[in-house]
């Protein structure tokens, strides 16, 4: 029984360590082998530049899964903060302020959601799912529903410009995981986060602020859609207020896929960026087939709930 038990921790425990790479690597040979053009060095740039809008805001949606929350906001809020940006740019003509507002706008948002979240006490889902709608009506009703354009080519350095050879969103998209990293592996702030997650009770015995540290987790989650918002209005060239739609589901699809746990306290941030990789490389190789949108829906989909299927099995197997 004993040998039994071991066994189903073990392979439990190998896929929680290793399976996303394997899935990752099948998936790169798979499209390797049907499109001799995937593997060139501009596609895989491509896939990486056009994911890190996804993977910033997949940062925040992974910190809120572990601390034990759900955000549904981020898409919306990542357009509000992009088009505030934008408008930003044509008044003052200086992309840094630009930047820096649309990232203070995405912060409020994620305070907001923290704070009602945890002061009012009500079901995460509920409170992100009106913060949707809310900033998705705001921007809306802000612009008429109309893009903002008109304003300098130098906003556009964050989407489309260049570090040397490297692509602008790659560099900030590796300086935002610098961070993340080091604020989840090698401060006290991320062990309270994975605490509170995994147990609240416990880490309110322990006399962790649970609240506070929640309420962080979702500042910094609409920090990172707020800045995301900025990178896409930049590709764009333009301040779109439907930019963004469905961002959110995208987000929390790679984190699930890198191995979050739905139920909070687990997740490594290796695997959000693998999770956003993997989801990356699937919609390029269906692009490049010419499969239609609708049926990449469909398969989205079907990945987001193998993935929830394969985290309850293996959590289940891990307490067995």
């Amino acid at each position: 029984m004993t040998d039994t038990k071991s066994k189903k921790l073990s392979v439990a425990d190998i896929y929680s360590r290793f399976g996303i790479f394997i899935i990752l690597i099948i998936a790169v040979i798979i499209a390797s082998f049907l499109s001799d053009a995937f593997l060139t060095p501009r596609n895989i740039s491509n896939i990486i530049r056009q994911n890190a809008v996804v993977m910033i805001i997949a940062f925040g949606s992974q910190m809120v899964l572990i601390a034990g929350g759900c955000d549904l906001s981020p898409g919306s809020v990542c357009a509000l903060s992009g088009v505030i940006s934008t408008m930003v740019m044509l008044q003052v003509n200086n992309p840094v302020i630009a930047l820096i507002v649309g990232v203070l706008i995405g912060a409020l948002c994620g305070l907001i959601n923290g704070l009602v979240i945890t002061t009012c006490e009500i079901p995460d889902f509920i409170m992100t799912l009106a913060s949707q709608f809310i900033c998705r009506g705001a921007v809306l009703a802000i612009t008429e529903a109309q893009p903002v354009s008109g304003f300098d080519i130098s906003f556009t350095l964050f989407g489309q410009g260049y570090v040397g050879p490297i692509p602008a969103p790659i560099v900030i998209l590796v300086l935002v995981l610098i961070f993340y990293w080091i604020l989840m592996n090698r401060r006290r702030f991320g062990r309270y986060v994975y605490a509170v997650g995994g147990n609240t009770d416990a880490a309110r015995a322990s006399g962790i602020n649970t609240k506070k540290i929640k309420t962080q987790a979702y500042l910094f989650a609409g920090a990172a859609a707020g800045l995301a918002g900025v990178i896409l209005m930049s590709r764009m060239n333009s301040g779109q207020p439907n930019g963004g739609e469905q961002y959110e589901f995208d987000a929390i699809t790679a984190a699930i896929i890198g191995g979050t746990s739905m139920n909070g306290g687990t997740g490594k941030v290796y695997g959000v960026v693998v999770g956003a990789l993997f989801v990356g490389v699937l919609l390029n190789i269906m692009t490049q087939m010419n499969v239609s949108a609708y049926w990449q829906k469909i398969v989205k989909g079907l990945i987001i709930a193998l993935a929830v299927i394969i985290d309850v099995r293996v959590g289940k197997s891990k307490k067995a």
